[in-house]
């Protein structure tokens, strides 16, 4: 899929802009501060309807004004059509639209436009807090896969229940009700996880031999507290005994200790833990790959070509590893990538200059 022309108003630092894309590999250039990142926050926010920046709605409203748009028409290799998505943002408020008509809810985006973000801040991705990690399982899978979501909404919503019933000492068997649900549930969850962890542990590890480093093998460790058995019955069984096991903390610290919303991700190089052992560079790498074996199991698993957001990565790459990401990526899909100075490599991009709230195509000299 590649993006055909973006209208933003009162978003972030445009007030307008409204720019054409050829279905080609597009570079954003311009100034710090000038607007490159915000195109790349803009086109994502279509995907999953919220920022990778973990900033808040009404900070993408730009100062001074009430409510932010983005309209985006795309084309979509697997019906051979152009789509349009749109979003109104206000203040406590957002509206999101696809082909001109208004989205019931914010799922029935999921899966539309495609794409995978990468930013210079992702370096700390293993580092980070667990949800983080959650949170990325849960949206790729979610993607694919709109049952998954309404489980995981739906696991969110009992384990609220559970907590309160905990805190405010329900009667044993309303808990207990509550633990079956949250068991037949995590069940699901989990073994969609652990399957997910698994495809994209050998993409990883492939495409870090292959871009950056021959040496040294990455892959992924899926780490949970509840059962891994594969039948339900056997895991919800197994689970229940896990909570009895756990009843007498659960009621001292009043929350539910075992489940998916504990799970972890870990990365491995050569079998250590990255986000213990690992150089920053390490990690930087660790964590790109990810985003690329993600990118590629959605290719193959829907048949389209997610669009590639990469926020300055160049400057987080030698020239060799630089090279050899931009040929991995070439040819499979559109791919928007910034960076404040044009480097080699980026002959073959279709360039943009952001600046002063403008956007517009640099003519070849």
């Amino acid at each position: 899929m590649f993006v055909k022309k973006l209208i933003l108003n009162n978003f972030r630092s445009y007030a307008h802009a409204e720019v054409d894309f050829p279905p080609e590999d597009i570079y954003l250039t311009g100034n710090n501060g000038q607007g490159k990142t915000n195109v790349l926050e803009a086109i994502h926010y279509l995907t999953l309807g919220r920022s990778f920046r973990k900033a808040e709605d009404k900070d993408l409203i730009r100062d001074g004004t009430e409510e932010a748009s983005i309209y985006l028409i795309y084309h979509d290799e697997s019906d051979g059509k152009d789509h349009v998505l749109s979003c109104l943002i206000g203040r406590g408020y957002k509206v999101f639209s696809i082909d001109d008509r208004k989205a019931k809810t914010l799922s029935e985006m999921l899966g539309k436009l495609l794409a995978v973000h990468y930013d210079p801040s992702q370096v700390f991705f293993f580092k980070d807090e667990p949800s983080d990690r959650r949170k990325l399982l849960d949206e790729t899978l979610s993607q694919l896969d709109g049952k998954y979501l309404y489980a995981i909404a739906r696991y969110k919503k009992l384990l609220k229940e559970r907590n309160v019933g905990l805190a405010q000492n329900y009667d044993v068997d309303v808990l207990n009700v509550l633990r079956d649900q949250l068991s037949n549930l995590a069940y699901r969850i989990v073994t969609e996880r652990k399957r997910l962890v698994a495809l994209l542990s050998k993409k990883m590890e492939r495409i870090y031999s292959e871009l950056f480093s021959k040496e040294k093998s990455l892959s992924l460790l899926y780490r949970t507290n509840c059962p891994l058995d594969d039948d339900q019955e056997s895991f919800v069984q197994n689970a229940t005994a896990l909570f009895d096991a756990n009843r007498s903390l659960e009621n001292l610290r009043k929350t539910t200790l075992i489940g998916p919303h504990r799970d972890n991700l870990s990365a491995l190089l050569d079998g250590k833990d990255v986000a213990a052992f690992g150089s920053q560079g390490e990690n930087r790498l660790a964590s790109l790959s990810l985003r690329l074996a993600i990118r590629e199991l959605f290719h193959e698993k829907t048949g389209k070509e997610p669009l590639l957001l990469l926020d300055d990565v160049a400057s987080d790459l030698d020239a060799t590893r630089c090279q050899n990401l931009l040929q991995s990526i070439k040819g499979h899909g559109q791919a928007f990538v910034t960076g404040a100075q044009i480097r080699e490599g980026f002959e073959d991009y279709q360039i943009y200059v952001a600046s002063e709230g403008s956007l517009r195509r640099k003519e070849n000299d």
